[in-house]
């Protein structure tokens, strides 16, 4: 959608900052009950717990996108525009009492006044039969200068199609990640988290997505997404890449410049918008103290590792796409701003539709019960995806056994390890213990049934090529420069 914020405020939601956040923590709540029900013979409990906590994140995001009252306004009834300044504090990222809550409130009430100028644009995603293949040798060889020549018959090959052998990444899959949700992607290193976002996020560079596989942007096509929209589909990838001579704030500033959007609030200059969404993103991720610092890199000196973490996400951030993959971006980072990252996540979802799916390797119980969607990967193949409240019963009803202090994130991903895996007793003979055997019980799971359900019927409210692609350009023109 066209966003004059980081987080692409929907122009009709006014005020539900509030509500989002007790609705969350009534959630909280009663996720931390469940969780603290340890015996087996609670399992049946906490799948009915969990259907509750499905609904109740469907009841958040409902919440979140209806219009209240409660927006900031000035004495004579409108709202003060931040761009151009103003005493309050709470809406000066410079204060020191900036508030991003009352700040999205009072950008939200400046947008509903004109729904035409701000229309909405958002792309859930769903794919069925999904396979994705790469080339390469069974064999390599480290490279030095007396084995050179070989290299020449390297290339001769490459070009030939010779020597190279077909290796499948990813193996039938199938998932629906709806607008305004987030799903965490779980599994070990190696095992196909980054191939999915890239593939979602179209980043293709190295391997293949099959011909028959069906990927659906709610209406958009797949070619015309990765075409047409590349900046609408964003791909944070783990490792940090900046220029290290350049300040965080010169970084920051380019990347607000550059998404600047044309149907920006009357009034507001692009260098104007640029230097207020640098200070608030630079305020929301705790890096106003590093505006005139380099970003530096493993030679050149500069902030710090988390720090220079933080302004790629914050990088990111600024584009405003309607669809996010995060690979690993909590790497890096201390436990707190982990959290403070995700929950920020949590709210862009909520507030503006954006779909976003984040890979993480060691994710707290805190942080797991922030997401919708959890997808298990096992060495190229799915053998879960659905709700997180569900997916832990799911496992303990094969067979498997979470101990007490396991978070529900250790767990998942334990089950993709034979050592630290542990099957209950009576199961011994009875659970799936290779990636093929997994993906076996998956296919015939009613969570799976469940899933090509919700699939469809997803493809049905938005057909490929539909009104919903008609909408997507029109308010992406709105935000683009005439030239464009």
């Amino acid at each position: 959608m066209a966003s004059t914020g980081p987080w692409g405020a929907i122009p009709q939601a006014e005020g539900v900052i509030q509500g989002v956040e007790n609705a969350l923590e009534k959630f909280s709540s009663r996720d931390r009950q469940h969780t603290g029900e340890k015996s087996d013979s609670s399992i049946t409990d906490t799948s009915s717990g969990d259907l509750k906590k499905g609904n109740g994140d469907q009841e958040v995001t409902k919440l979140a996108r209806q219009i209240t009252q409660n927006s900031v306004k000035t004495a004579g009834g409108g709202y003060p525009n931040p761009f151009l300044g103003t005493n309050d504090p709470a809406l000066d990222p410079l204060s020191g009492q900036f508030r991003p809550e009352t700040w999205m409130k009072t950008l939200m009430g400046l947008q509903s006044r004109d729904p035409e100028r701000y229309p909405e644009r958002i792309a859930g995603v769903s794919y069925k039969n999904l396979n994705v293949h790469g080339f390469g040798t069974l064999t390599d060889y480290q490279k030095t200068f007396g084995n050179a020549p070989l290299e020449v018959a390297g290339i001769f090959n490459r070009i030939t199609g010779r020597g190279q052998t077909k290796i499948q990444i990813l193996r039938d899959f199938e998932g629906l990640v709806k607008s305004g949700e987030m799903l965490v992607v779980l599994g070990r290193p190696g095992s196909g988290c980054s191939t999915l976002l890239k593939t979602i996020a179209g980043e293709t560079h190295g391997f293949y997505i099959d011909e028959k596989s069906d990927i659906n942007y709610q209406g958009i096509p797949m070619k015309t997404m990765h075409k047409d929209f590349r900046g609408e589909c964003m791909y944070q990838a783990e490792v940090d890449v900046h220029f290290p001579q350049l300040t965080v704030g010169q970084t920051l500033n380019f990347a607000a410049q550059a998404r600047a959007p044309r149907n920006r609030i009357p009034g507001v200059t692009r260098k104007q918008y640029a230097k207020h969404m640098t200070d608030v993103i630079m305020a929301v991720f705790g890096l106003s103290h590093t505006y005139h610092t380099k970003v530096g890199n493993d030679f050149v000196r500069g902030v710090s590792g988390g720090e220079r973490k933080r302004v790629s996400i914050a990088e990111a951030a600024l584009g405003g796409s309607p669809l996010q993959c995060w690979d690993n971006s909590t790497r890096g980072l201390d436990s707190a701003t982990a959290l403070e990252f995700v929950k920020t996540l949590r709210l862009s979802t909520s507030l503006s539709g954006a779909t976003a799916a984040v890979a993480i390797y060691q994710a707290s119980q805190s942080i797991y019960d922030i997401f919708d969607k959890v997808v298990v990967l096992y060495e190229g193949r799915q053998i879960y995806f659905g709700p997180i409240g569900a997916a832990k019963a799911y496992f303990v009803n094969l067979g498997f056994y979470c101990t007490e202090r396991a978070t529900t994130g250790d767990f998942l991903t334990s089950l993709t390890n034979s050592v630290e895996r542990i099957v209950r007793e009576g199961f011994e003979g009875r659970v799936p213990r290779t990636p093929d055997e997994f993906a076996v019980v998956w296919q015939k799971s009613e969570a799976r049934s469940v899933l090509l359900q919700e699939i469809d019927q997803f493809e049905h409210e938005f057909p490929v090529g539909g009104e919903n692609l008609t909408k997507f350009k029109h308010s992406r023109q709105a935000q683009q420069a005439k030239r464009q």
